[in-house]
């Protein structure tokens, strides 16, 4: 079997009936890597067939930001030029309500390993920054959206080993993303309501606390009241959605300025196209104040150093360890599987609709004011193994055990 010969007919219908669940006459965004072409077009054919008005292919390409890159170090003006519709664009997306589907590619993962990480940061940031709105609608689920993977070569040699193929990783993957069932958006919502369940009792302990042990790491993680624990869908306008797929956390949005200790991270991360592996880092009330990593360092700090937002927590995730990703013994390089394999911590933005407000937090003062961590980015780092304990402290003192060797203890 080559790559055109997958059939990703039962993917798409699973990112677009239950990821996105695109709604009859609504229009959708298709982002996706030069690589995931073919499951990009499968997903707008069934878009249509659904009866979408409009789909809008948004391919992007890493050969060309690493060339762009390169021609313009230094050049802080050309790294910042943006066109001057996007803001147009954005006003359109969002005052209509169009959905976003984002499929990784992870094809091109190291590619920009030696790219000047500074003038990428800077790249980056400006990005960001051109594209706040649409950011911000994202994290606070404004509007239907849903990321998913794309199966490729070199994705597949990365994770499998030299030599293997895309139809290999792909059988690896189906189990995953629950292809393998009957009826995958049963099985999908039935997924939701047991990590619901968890979300559930989570809420019910009130905690004020988490404290993370084991395998180097001691970290304490501070909640707010208004704290909410959340898992799997989320609700846009009364419409169910699926944003991660495949998913298997729990999560909820913590104290900005409460977090203290030492953790090591345990998964590779992929900062902007370069691996980050074996990074511990070092906080002191609610900042990043160190950090370390055996490779990616640079890269590192081009993502610390983007804001000061991305110092502090925006989101910390409970994994247990027997989940199907974890199960498999893979590391994937890819944090939308890792991330679902391990407990994880996010620096950056945080979550407002993670948070039992009175009004809805809708600018950044807002956010701030209410404990939210603001950012332009956010970025998962995976803390969880077996050896990890974790226990929530209420706000009387006492402590319970929530995960005991990386696994749900409650």
């Amino acid at each position: 079997m080559i790559l055109e010969e997958i059939d990703y007919t039962g993917y798409a219908e699973l990112l677009i009936d239950l990821g996105v669940n695109l709604q009859p006459g609504q229009n959708l965004i298709i982002r996706y890597h030069v690589g995931g072409s073919l499951l990009a077009r499968r997903c707008a054919e069934l878009a249509y067939q659904r009866g979408a008005t409009l789909v809008v292919m948004d391919p992007l390409d890493t050969h060309l930001t690493r060339a762009r890159i390169a021609a313009q170090v230094n050049k802080e003006r050309a790294l910042a030029a943006i066109p001057g519709w996007v803001e147009a664009w954005q006003r359109t997306v969002l005052t209509e309500k169009w959905a976003y589907l984002k499929l990784e590619s992870y094809e091109d993962l190291g590619l920009l390993k030696d790219t000047h990480q500074n003038a990428l940061m800077i790249y980056e940031k400006y990005l960001r920054a051109n594209i706040s709105h649409f950011w911000n609608a994202i994290i606070a689920h404004d509007i239907q959206w849903c990321v998913a993977g794309v199966p490729g070569p070199h994705w597949a040699e990365r994770v499998l080993g030299k030599g293997r193929n895309t139809a290999e990783l792909w059988n690896i993957l189906q189990p995953i993303l629950l292809l393998d069932q009957k009826t995958p958006i049963e099985a999908w919502k039935a997924k939701a309501r047991c990590l619901q369940k968890y979300a559930n009792r989570l809420n019910a302990l009130k905690l004020d606390a988490l404290h993370f042990e084991g395998g180097g790491t001691d970290l304490w993680v501070g909640l707010l009241p208004t704290s909410i624990w959340k898992g799997a869908v989320e609700q846009c306008r009364g419409i169910t959605t699926l944003p991660n797929i495949p998913t298997e956390e729990v999560f909820t949005t913590p104290n900005r300025l409460r977090c203290d200790g030492v953790v090591r991270v345990t998964r590779p991360v992929e900062l902007r196209g370069t691996v980050v592996k074996d990074a511990v880092l070092t906080f002191k009330g609610g900042m990043l104040v160190n950090y370390s990593a055996e490779e990616g360092i640079d890269a590192l700090k081009g993502f610390v150093d983007t804001d000061q937002g991305a110092t502090k927590l925006g989101e910390v995730a409970l994994v247990s360890e027997d989940s199907p990703i974890a199960r498999s013994g893979l590391i994937f390089d890819a944090v939308l599987y890792d991330e679902n394999a391990s407990c994880h911590i996010a620096l950056g933005a945080g979550y407002s609709r993670s948070l039992s407000t009175p009004k809805s937090l809708d600018t950044d003062e807002e956010k701030i004011a209410a404990g939210c961590n603001v950012s332009l980015v956010h970025q998962d780092f995976m803390i969880g193994s077996e050896s990890i304990k974790v226990s929530g402290i209420d706000r009387s003192g006492r402590k319970t055990t929530i995960i005991r060797n990386g696994r749900f203890a409650i």
